[in-house]
């Protein structure tokens, strides 16, 4: 039985190795085949060393201490007779997890690889380099070495408890209990302490002495300290809790020097006489630094910690890339006119009247056409189509095998046959038809388009957001392409991407990698077969790069007749110091954030391509020196692919919510948090919501030309003030790519937030009551984005508004259009419709003209500039009064 016992453990034990190396395989084999073996190799064996070094440094030094308790403990005539296995093998298993726990590669090889920042904190003095890069590596080895001295202790103290000569024999009579049973054996401390006394004394020495370089980077780490009302080191971080760090840094030594001392004092009394004082002190560090915050920094806080907030407003506005924001005024000027309106057509024919939710779900009825399709996300781009430039809404139609019918689950369909989605939809972001349905540039199955330059070559999607499961293709096997009416078209893979699974040993290795007899018996396998796996691209590239962090929207583009994605990638890190952390259910926990390279995915190879937009960026610059084959420069980017590259939403929100609070540079004003921002609310589908940021293509007031800019407005703190009070922008366009501005209202004007607009559409009667008499007449009203659009010196707000039928399956229609414009409101059938009647004449394109204003309206916004200038003056406001001299001076030029 005990050998049928031991042959069972050890098939069990092949089965596990052999599981775990087909994994390796299988990994190394696609890594290779998509042309990033050298970061997987680099990953795995700076994991793997590091790891096995810790293992086997801590084993020996363990093995090694058993040894010296073993001098120590046993006499020399029963040192042979002495059993250490048990030890022995503690000290494997404890090793084994140690090994396991420090296998940190992108600590170690981020501090081998250092970049320099070229901003010093202003504490210490040091280069943000030393924080991101070599504190994480001072803080893993001191955890490691601590954590080696400890168990290591540990194991040796156990070891001379259990063999030390403890037992010796007393006189009988000596020792009796109450009921007369005989005690014949007591435990001897003075041979314990004679045995114990010098390895413990040098293990505890090394780890007073360990403890002393913890307490000296301890004081880097107060830099992060979050428990005031501002992050980072303040008063009392700076003025007594560095200094006890400091006093504890020396009496750690000198603790660990009374440890050395012990070796021939022989008396435990001194050393723990050390460590006690050691407590206390840290003790009283406590209470002082309590006692400090209350009585003396509290009573006047603003005025101790001003100077500390100040390095939390800077480091912050650095981290975040805050510092390059433009701040200008906007002053508004309610003198739109239909002429602006027609000389700005090119913002006016981009105002976005499809919202994507309702979009999508247009989308779904109308270009579908099988169950097993999904639209999973509608993306906002921008072409240039026979010389204009377009806004467009654009989503890929992708596969979803979930949606087969139970019957057709089988392997071979969700593996073979149904392997990939089929073209995408596209359709102008202002063009509506008579039934409220979008006009489509793109649409239907093969895709179909008016305009050359849309034309979709290969319009197969292998690889996408919705494809989770591995395909096999190249199989004997015919995969299905698209439906054509009643008949099914099929088609054979004739791209490059996968792994080759034409021999068996590649077989084999994915049999096991995902449990799968078919893979391994299928007889539609050929030599060359490929089977795909990693499909979904945010899983794709994560897994190629997972020291990189990624954007929560990728996004396809049309380029010369294909498809590709594009992801926004992000470096991150916690450790700069001052900075406010921002928590991110996508990015996690961070404190920096910058987005220095484009991830470009070929949805039908499945090639992946990371292109560096930002090679001044330290963590970059790091990873390319760790990776160096791994990078390209954008301007090595195919020009039809970099022209729809766009600033992204998820590093945008994160700015603009941080500067809403952070634009307040003075730090009595920051301290008294009297001049916060927030994201203004929007109505959608009867319930606020706070708005998201939007793409739009618009002219701002210095440019010459429309650019692709990212938008979100502000308006001030609190729930009772729903006034805008300003917006920010980041530009997506490449010559003036990622330029942020904020454009500030005049604090003594009003200027209409999203809220207040939708409260005047409620108090429209003729609005509300249409709204009403549709909602009971078996239909939902859906009320779209609240878009603020910036015209001129003027705010143009547009409301979309959609019915839908409530039973299933419905389909929205865009039914009304509404537009407000200072007291002016209006809901009509189209755009036009409804800029005509708040401005009195018809919208149309420009003809043959300057483009420029007349000297008649230059004049009047001169002279409301002044009046501006003047009040901003009189109120104290010196930077704003320059501001609008500023904007004087230069429409006095244009006029000239």
């Amino acid at each position: 039985m005990r050998l049928l016992h031991t042959i069972i453990l050890i098939i069990l034990i092949l089965i596990g190795i052999l599981v775990g190396v087909s994994f390796i395989f299988a990994d190394l084999f696609w890594f290779n085949a998509v042309g990033y073996a050298d970061i997987y190799v680099t990953i795995v064996l700076t994991s793997i060393g590091l790891g096995a070094l810790f293992a086997v440094m801590f084993f020996f030094f363990a093995l090694l201490n058993i040894k010296i308790a073993k001098r120590f403990s046993i006499s020399k005539s029963d040192r042979k007779s002495a059993n250490e296995k048990p030890f022995i093998i503690l000290a494997f298993i404890f090793a084994i997890f140690i090994g396991m726990a420090f296998t940190n590669w992108e600590v170690l090889l981020r501090a081998l690889n250092p970049s320099v920042f070229g901003v010093i904190d202003p504490v210490f003095g040091l280069d943000i380099g030393f924080y991101v890069f070599s504190l994480p590596f001072y803080q893993l080895l001191f955890s490691y070495i601590i954590s080696v001295l400890v168990l290591t202790m540990l194991l040796s103290f156990f070891f001379h408890l259990t063999h030390s000569d403890l037992f010796k024999k007393p006189k009988i009579d000596d020792i009796e209990t109450e009921e007369g049973v005989e005690v014949r054996a007591f435990l001897d401390f003075s041979k314990i302490k004679k045995s114990i006394t010098p390895h413990m004394s040098i293990l505890l020495a090394l780890i007073f002495f360990v403890a002393s370089f913890g307490f000296h980077i301890a004081q880097y780490n107060l830099l992060f300290d979050q428990s005031g009302v501002f992050f980072g080191a303040g008063f009392t971080d700076l003025n007594v809790t560095l200094l006890f760090l400091n006093v504890g840094f020396f009496v750690s030594i000198a603790v660990g020097i009374l440890f050395i001392l012990n070796l021939w004092i022989k008396k435990w009394k001194l050393p723990f006489e050390g460590v006690a004082i050691l407590a206390i002190i840290m003790f009283i560090g406590v209470l002082v630094a309590g006692v400090v915050q209350i009585f003396q920094v509290g009573p006047d806080e603003y005025n101790i910690q001003k100077p500390y907030i100040e390095f939390n407003i800077g480091s912050t506005i650095a981290a975040y890339g805050l510092d390059n924001i433009e701040n200008k005024m906007f002053p508004v000027l309610y003198n739109l006119t239909v002429d602006d309106l027609n000389q700005n057509s090119e913002t006016i024919n981009n105002i976005r009247l499809w919202d994507w939710r309702p979009l999508r779900d247009t989308y779904t009825q109308l270009q579908l056409f099988r169950t097993y399709y999904d639209f999973v996300d509608v993306d906002i781009d921008r072409y240039q189509l026979n010389g204009e430039y377009k806004e467009v809404m654009v989503s890929p139609r992708e596969l979803d095998i979930n949606d087969l019918s139970s019957t057709a689950r089988t392997w071979v369909n969700e593996h073979l046959v149904y392997t990939h989605g089929y073209g995408v939809v596209m359709n102008p972001v202002d063009k509506v038809s008579q039934e409220g349905i979008p006009e489509f540039y793109i649409k239907d199955i093969p895709p179909k388009s008016d305009y050359d330059s849309l034309d979709i070559d290969r319009p197969e999607i292998y690889y996408g957001e919705k494809t989770s499961q591995y395909v096999i293709t190249k199989t004997t096997t015919e995969e299905f392409d698209y439906p054509s009416g009643d008949q099914n078209i099929y088609t054979s893979y004739n791209g490059t991407g996968g792994v080759p699974i034409g021999d068996l040993f590649s077989r084999l290795v994915y049999a096991i990698r995902f449990g799968s007899i078919e893979l391994f018996f299928s007889g539609s396998m050929t030599p060359q077969s490929s089977i795909l796996l990693h499909r979904n691209v945010g899983e794709r590239v994560s897994t190629i790069a997972p020291f990189l962090h990624y954007d929560s929207d990728p996004y396809i583009v049309l380029s010369d007749g294909r498809l590709y994605w594009i992801i926004d990638a992000y470096t991150v890190t916690d450790m700069y110091p001052y900075s406010e952390p921002v928590y991110s259910q996508n990015l996690g926990y961070f404190n920096y954030m910058r987005n220095p390279v484009k991830v470009v995915v070929d949805a039908y190879n499945g090639d992946v391509t990371f292109y560096v937009i930002d090679n001044s960026e330290p963590l970059i610059q790091t990873y390319s020196r760790i990776f160096p084959d791994m990078f390209r420069d954008i301007s090595e980017m195919p020009a039809g692919i970099r022209e729809h590259i766009r600033y992204p939403e998820d590093i945008f929100t994160v700015q603009a919510a941080l500067y809403s609070v952070y634009h307040m540079q003075n730090p009595q004003v920051f301290y008294n948090k009297e001049d916060v921002w927030d994201i203004p609310n929007e109505v959608y589908m009867g319930n606020m919501q706070s708005m998201i940021p939007y793409y739009v293509i618009m002219k701002l007031t210095e440019s010459e030309i429309e650019d692709f800019m990212l938008m979100i407005p502000f308006k001030p703190s609190g729930t009772d003030k729903q006034n805008m009070i300003g917006w920010m922008s980041a530009n997506c366009d490449a010559d003036n790519y990622g330029k942020i501005t904020v454009y500030q209202f005049s604090k003594q004007e009003l200027v209409y937030g999203p809220m207040q607009i939708e409260s005047r559409i409620d108090q429209d009667t003729e609005i509300s009551q249409l709204i009403t008499l549709w909602s009971q007449s078996g239909s939902s009203v859906i009320r779209g984005n609240t878009l603020v659009i910036p015209i001129k010196n003027s705010i143009l707000y547009i409301e979309p508004l959609y019915l839908q039928a409530t039973q299933e399956g419905s389909l929205p229609q865009l039914k009304r259009v509404i537009v407000a414009y200072d007291d002016r409101l209006s809901m009509q059938n189209t755009l036009g419709e409804a800029l005509a009647e708040v401005f009195g004449g018809e919208v149309t394109p420009p003809g043959p003209g300057t483009g420029h204003d007349t000297a008649e309206q230059i004049l009047a916004q001169v002279s409301q500039l002044y009046e501006q200038a003047q009040t901003a003056l009189h109120s104290g406001d010196f930077a704003a009064y320059a501001q609008y001299i500023e904007q004087i001076g230069a429409l006095l030029e244009e006029y000239a």
